[in-house]
């Protein structure tokens, strides 16, 4: 295993553990980044997995195959996958006003860590998500802005696309360096059309 790959999958515990505190979810303001704190509430994320926030004093204590009692929270915030996590590390060249599109296929539930970075100038990025079932102008947009940087964990609502939109604003050229560890089908460069 390289050293990129560990340091990917301890971020990918780190972020999970997040992930079960904090979830994305609709509130009556149109949406909102909202904490768990009840441990009787289950927090939606879209259409994968809830999950949910425990205290050590709300977790109870039963016996398990084993025999001995232990405090557990019975199966919940646990995502079982069948195969092996896939990694990938892709290096792009990045032209001045260039710009280029990565999407990772995804079933609903399924989950990966991301950490992207660029040598050079900040560059315009644009995380998001699209499904052919809602048509073409459906998309999900997770984050946009700028920077030489970026890093997160992304468990998928629906079936789709879920990937980056970068283009390069300065005169200069850029290497940009894109790491995901996780579970998804395949990541492909989207072909943009000139506009």
């Amino acid at each position: 295993m390289t050293k990129a790959t560990l340091v990917l999958v301890t971020m990918a515990a780190l972020a999970f553990g997040l992930l079960v505190g904090y979830s994305l979810v609709d509130d009556e303001k149109g949406g909102a980044i909202v904490a768990a704190t009840d441990a009787s509430e289950l927090v939606a994320t879209g259409g994968a997995p809830a999950f949910r926030y425990f205290l050590p004093e709300d977790a109870s204590v039963q016996n398990h195959n084993a025999g001995s009692g232990d405090p557990f929270a019975d199966g919940e915030n646990f995502i079982g996958y069948d195969g092996a996590w896939k990694s990938d590390v892709i290096e792009i060249a990045l032209p001045a006003d260039g710009r280029v599109e990565y999407k990772a296929f995804m079933s609903k539930g399924d989950s990966f860590v991301f950490n992207w970075q660029v040598e050079g100038e900040d560059i315009y990025y644009d995380f998001h998500a699209h499904d052919e079932a809602f048509g073409d102008e459906f998309f999900t947009r997770y984050d946009d802005g700028r920077g030489t940087r970026g890093a997160g964990v992304i468990v998928a609502a629906y079936d789709g696309q879920h990937g980056w939109y970068w283009q390069n604003l300065e005169p200069d050229n850029v290497t940009l360096t894109l790491e995901i560890v996780g579970y998804y089908d395949k990541i492909i460069e989207v072909e943009i059309a000139d506009e």
